[in-house]
């Protein structure tokens, strides 16, 4: 961190549909590029380790557990680089599907944020696949670790305290009230 700031990227890799191994290694080597690069922070895409538009597969168990098994490769990736990412795919939790994005760092999950505000309109249709993040905060296993999961989550560095992290997914972002609006008053 220098002068209060620190380097940001986004990246959108080339993604498989459906081909969570292929997406989980093009994160990975976006994450090393990012981190050889020195930013602190990669935004990969919503539903990136799946691929956005799966329509049906996403409630398919292979779909979700392969996801999940993604996520653990690039937890697996990450061990090494000073880095956080946030990487989005679909969470099963409770019997219930979600959209999140899962935040990275040091071979860590450290959360689970989920979506809250589902687009339901034109070519978006998530309420066919997906619930609306639930009130509160919850522990869950996943990706062989315990992790929060919720939409109140703040991630502070230790390393530099002054970064601190909230995070929202998409459609969240334009709503009326935000998650980021909670977020700002913490």
């Amino acid at each position: 961190m220098k002068y209060g700031f620190i380097k940001v990227a986004a990246a959108s890799p080339a993604l498989r549909v459906a081909d969570c191994r292929y997406n989980a290694e093009r994160a990975a080597e976006m994450m090393q590029q990012t981190a050889a690069a020195g930013a602190h922070l990669l935004v990969l895409p919503e539903l990136g380790l799946t691929g956005y538009t799966c329509g049906d597969l996403f409630l398919q168990q292979p779909l979700q557990k392969a996801a999940e098994a993604g996520l653990a490769a690039i937890l697996k990736a990450s061990e090494g680089l000073d880095l956080v990412a946030l990487v989005g795919l679909p969470v099963l939790m409770e019997g219930k599907l979600y959209n999140c994005a899962a935040v990275v760092c040091h071979g860590r999950l450290l959360g689970l944020v989920p979506k809250t505000h589902l687009p339901n309109y034109s070519e978006f249709y998530e309420k066919r696949h997906y619930n609306p993040a639930p009130a509160g905060l919850r522990a869950i296993r996943f990706a062989g670790q315990d992790v929060p999961f919720g939409t109140a989550l703040l991630f502070q560095c230790e390393e530099m305290p002054e970064f601190c992290l909230g995070v929202e997914v998409c459609e969240d972002l334009w709503a009326p009230l935000p998650p980021s609006t909670r977020h700002a008053m913490a």
